[in-house]
């Protein structure tokens, strides 16, 4: 007699969802990295940038935060777009960062996004993650960008009901 699965949690369809979006974004991006050589060299600088994360957040965060913060420079692409998706990219192909996905992805793309002019804010916030013990909570913490004060591609269950703890740069100035 074959046992009866125990329906996926919402944890679990969420896990998957996730990978979807992945393996979404590799499909859209990978045919442009096979013929555009600018993009190649965009993705290994990106990669370059993301191994150095975590030399970087050494010592006082403000200053760690306004040295990854670069003025307008040339980049292969002006394409806010193509450059996010590489530094979304770069964040997955950076596993073996100690640093989370969502901080990778952030300050990659914090970085090169306001390289090519765009003007992004970096968001750092914290929340109690909900369980069915209160004495089981745990803190836990996220990365995002917004623009013009909105989330910059950031699915809303991503960074709804986090407590801003930093920004950069300062919005308010």
């Amino acid at each position: 007699m074959r046992q009866r699965q125990p329906a996926p949690s919402a944890a679990s369809a969420g896990a998957w969802r996730t990978r979807l979006r992945h393996a979404a974004l590799a499909v859209r991006v990978l045919p442009g990295l096979a013929w555009d050589g600018q993009q190649r060299a965009l993705l290994a600088e990106m990669r370059r940038f993301c191994r150095q994360l975590p030399q970087r957040l050494q010592g006082p965060l403000d200053e760690a935060l306004s040295a990854l913060t670069p003025g307008r420079r040339a980049i292969a692409t002006g394409n806010p777009d193509l450059i996010r998706q590489l530094a979304d990219l770069t964040a997955l192909l950076e596993r073996g960062s100690p640093l989370g996905l969502c901080l990778r992805r952030s300050l990659v793309r914090f970085h090169f996004l306001r390289r090519a002019g765009v003007p992004v804010v970096l968001h750092c916030g914290a929340r109690l993650q909900d369980t069915p013990a209160p004495a089981a909570r745990r803190l836990t913490g996220h990365a995002w960008l917004t623009l013009e004060g909105q989330p910059y591609h950031e699915a809303a269950e991503d960074w709804r009901g986090f407590a801003v703890l930093l920004s950069h740069p300062d919005p308010s100035n």
